[in-house]
């Protein structure tokens, strides 16, 4: 990845195609986060993990029972190169970039095209952190900190938001005030959060909102 800073992005993966070389913990770990983000998986390898055993006896993740070939990156929006083999690694990124996928080669960041940050979530809100493969620990001791700031009430903030969000559509047909709105509750949202007291409902937040607004157009 040279010197370049890292690109921050959140994937849409349900459905797409997902590769993962190798069946040791490394690639256990490597799929069962892509198998909570809907990813379609297939792993290849002759050997798998008890837990990766369960995934495919269920029919959750595709398994090629042999070693690493060429031609099985083709077609995988990202491709995962675990096994415990530096060159078979080698192998399979230089393959995954010729047919256009991104890379993530396990213990290698230098030959990555992206990295899988730590991260902890809580309902809707992801926090994720990332030392550029700097050091594991700590990014661990970062999220442990970061932690502490999650909680359950967060989340539904998250939740209100998302839910006014679908149906600020319905009430405010006009993009400049919706967005004007969704800002408003969003900051309102997040000061009765800090106060701890009870979050505002959207739909009485926007009647009086549209209110207020009427008010104040009416005296211009």
């Amino acid at each position: 990845m040279g010197d370049s800073p890292l690109y921050p992005i959140m994937l849409k993966l349900a459905g797409k195609p997902c590769t993962v070389i190798g069946g040791g913990k490394v690639a256990a770990r490597k799929i069962r986060h892509l198998l909570a983000s809907g990813a379609k998986v297939k792993v290849v390898s002759p050997i798998l993990t008890p837990e990766l055993w369960h995934f495919v006896n269920n029919g959750i993740v595709m398994h090629v029972a042999r070693e690493y070939e060429e031609g099985d990156a083709i077609g995988a929006l990202l491709v995962f190169a675990a096994t415990d083999d530096s060159e078979v690694n080698e192998r399979v990124a230089a393959e995954a970039r010729r047919c256009g996928a991104l890379i993530n080669v396990a213990h290698s960041p230098d030959h990555s095209d992206f990295a899988n940050p730590g991260a902890i979530q809580h309902g809707d809100v992801h926090l994720a952190v990332s030392t550029g493969g700097a050091s594991p620990t700590l990014t661990r001791s970062i999220l442990a900190k970061l932690s502490k700031l999650m909680d359950e009430e967060l989340a539904q903030v998250a939740e209100l938001l998302l839910h006014a969000r679908k149906a600020a559509h319905t009430v405010l047909p006009d993009t400049a005030q919706r967005q004007r709105a969704m800002r408003h509750y969003a900051e309102e949202c997040w000061r009765t959060y800090e106060q701890h007291v009870p979050l505002p409902k959207w739909e009485e937040w926007i009647e009086a909102w549209l209110a207020q607004l009427s008010i104040n157009e009416s005296i211009i």
